[in-house]
C-alpha cells in the first residue's frame, strides 16, 4: 500500500482523497472508543469488587439499620395500637424513605424460607434481591415495620446542589470532560500534522517533486515527515538523473548512428576491398562506442538507484596493488601510490574501485608525465586524492565537471560519465567529491569517505 493510500485510510477519506469528517469525526470515533473502554473497565471492576465484598456490605448495611428499627419498635410499642396508622404517617413525613406497617403474612411469598424464619424470630431481614427493603417484626405482634424502597429517597428542604443525584451528574460530567479535552487536542494536532503530510503526498503524486512536508509538532508523526521528505528527495534525485541520462544518451548516440548509417551506404557503394575494410573498421568502432556508452549508462543508473550500499573493510595496500596492475602507463608517464599511514577503509569494494579507476583514467588522460594516488585520514574522514601535472580544471568549471555527460575537452573514448560516477559513489557512502589545484601543478581530485 502506498504512502498516500495509508494517509487517506487514516483520515477515512473518500476515493477522491477528501476527508469525510475532518478532525472532529476522528475525535468522536476515538472518544467513543475510549469512553467504552473506560466504562467497561470501571463497571467491570466495580461489579467484580461488589461481588467479592457483597456479603460484607450486606452485613454492614444490616448493622446500620438495626439501631433504626430498634428505635422505631420502641416508638410503636409505647403507642396505643389504634394510633399506629397515624404514627406511621407521621414517621414517613420525617424519614427520607418510606416507613410502612405491614401484616407479617403479606411478606411470606416475597421472602426466602431462611428470611421468613428469621423474620418470625424477630431478627432484622434485608431483602436479598436488591437490598432496597428492611423488615423487622414488632415483638409480640403479627405486624412488621418495613423501611424502603431506599432507592426512592424523599428529600425535603435540602438544596438541589446537595442532592446525591446532582453529585453523580457532576462527577460523570467531569469524567467525560476529563477524557474529551486532552483527547480532542491530541487528535486535532495529530490530524493537522497528518493533513500536512497528505497534502505533500498529493503534491508529489501530482508531479510536484520539489514539494516537501513542513515541520510538524507531533512527535509521533515527526519521523514520518522526515521519512517522506527523504523519500521525496531521493525520488527527485533519481528521476532527475534518469532525465539527464535519457537526454544525454539520446544526444550521444545520435552521432554514432549517423556515422553508421552513412558508413553502410558507403559500404554498399564501395567496390575496392581496401575501402570496404576501412568502412568496416569504422562501423565496428562505432558499435564499440555504443556498447561502451550503454555499459557506462547502466552502471551510472544502477549506482544512482542504490538507497543503501553494502560496506566492508578494504585493505588499502591490496586495493592500490590491484589498481597498479590495471594501470601500467608507458614512460615517461609515471603512476604512484602512497597510503602507508591508513591500513583500511570501510566502503563497497566494487564501487570504490570503480571510482578510483575513473579518477586515475581521467588523470592519465590529462597529465603530462605524472599521476599520484594517495590516502590520508583527516578527522573522522578518509580522503583519497588523485593528483596530476596537467593543465588543471578552471575554477568556474569545477562543479560542472561532475555533471553527467560533461566533457571540458572532447575525448573520442569518453562520454563524461566517469567523474559523475565518482560523485555518486562518494555520496552513496555519505561522503563527497571535489576538485582543486594540485601541488603537482595540475588538478587534484579529492574523494572523501567517513572513517567510521
Amino acid at each position: 500500500m502506498s504512502l498516500r493510500a495509508r494517509l487517506s485510510r487514516w483520515f477515512g477519506a473518500h476515493d477522491n482523497g477528501k476527508s469525510r469528517h475532518g478532525h472532529f469525526g476522528l475525535f468522536v470515533r476515538y472518544y467513543l472508543i475510549v469512553v467504552v473502554i473506560y466504562a467497561v473497565v470501571i463497571v467491570g471492576g466495580i461489579s467484580a469488587w461488589l461481588y467479592v465484598t457483597g456479603q460484607n456490605g450486606r452485613d454492614y448495611a444490616e448493622a446500620q439499620m438495626r439501631g433504626t428499627h430498634y428505635l422505631l419498635e420502641q416508638r410503636y410499642l409505647n403507642t396505643p395500637r389504634e394510633d399506629w396508622p397515624a404514627l406511621t404517617r407521621t414517621l414517613s413525613e420525617h424519614f427520607a424513605y418510606p416507613v410502612r406497617l405491614l401484616a407479617m403474612d403479606s411478606l411470606r411469598e416475597g421472602l426466602t424460607p431462611h428470611e421468613w424464619q428469621r423474620l418470625q424470630r424477630g431478627e432484622l431481614v434485608m431483602e436479598s434481591e436488591d437490598e432496597a427493603y428492611t423488615y423487622r417484626r414488632l415483638p409480640g405482634t403479627s405486624q412488621v415495620v418495613a423501611l424502603g424502597d431506599f432507592d426512592d429517597v424523599i428529600v425535603q428542604g435540602v438544596p438541589w446542589r446537595d442532592l446525591d443525584l446532582i453529585d453523580s451528574i457532576v462527577i460523570m460530567a467531569m469524567y467525560f470532560i476529563a477524557i474529551a479535552l486532552p483527547l480532542y487536542f491530541l487528535v486535532y494536532r495529530f490530524w493537522r500534522d497528518l493533513r500536512k503530510l497528505r497534502d505533500t503526498a498529493d503534491a508529489l503524486t501530482a508531479g510536484e517533486l520539489d514539494a516537501r512536508a513542513p515541520e510538524v509538532t507531533t512527535r509521533l508523526v515527526n519521523p514520518l515527515g522526515h521519512a517522506l521528505n527523504q523519500m521525496a528527495g531521493q525520488v527527485q534525485q533519481v528521476l532527475e538523473s534518469q532525465r539527464i541520462l535519457a537526454q544525454a544518451v539520446a544526444h550521444e548516440i545520435r552521432t554514432p548512428l549517423a556515422r553508421m548509417r552513412f558508413g553502410l551506404e558507403m559500404f554498399e557503394a564501395a567496390n575496392e576491398e581496401g575501402e570496404r575494410a576501412h568502412l568496416r573498421e569504422g562501423l565496428e568502432s562505432d558499435i564499440r562506442r555504443l556498447e561502451h556508452l550503454a555499459a557506462h549508462s547502466v552502471t551510472y543508473a544502477r549506482i544512482g538507484r542504490m538507497v543503501g550500499i553494502e560496506r566492508s573493510q578494504i585493505k588499502v595496500s591490496a586495493l592500490f596493488a590491484d589498481l597498479a596492475d590495471i594501470f601500467e602507463p608507458a614512460p615517461p608517464m609515471a603512476l604512484s601510490f602512497a597510503g602507508a599511514r591508513v591500513e583500511s577503509v570501510k566502503a563497497n569494494r566494487e564501487a570504490l574501485e570503480l571510482a578510483l579507476r575513473n579518477l586515475i583514467t581521467n588523470g592519465l588522460r590529462h597529465a603530462r608525465s605524472r599521476v599520484a594516488v594517495s590516502i590520508a585520514q583527516e578527522g573522522d574522514r578518509h580522503v583519497l586524492r588523485v593528483d596530476d601535472d596537467g593543465d588543471g580544471v578552471p575554477e568556474a568549471e569545477r562543479e560542472r565537471v561532475f555533471q553527467p555527460f560533461t566533457q571540458l575537452q572532447k575525448h573520442p573514448e569518453g562520454f563524461g560519465l566517469g567523474l559523475a560516477l565518482v560523485r555518486v559513489v562518494a555520496e552513496k557512502h555519505g561522503g563527497c567529491a571535489g576538485v582543486s589545484d594540485s601541488p603537482l601543478g595540475g588538478a587534484r581530485f579529492q574523494f572523501e569517505l567517513p572513517a567510521g
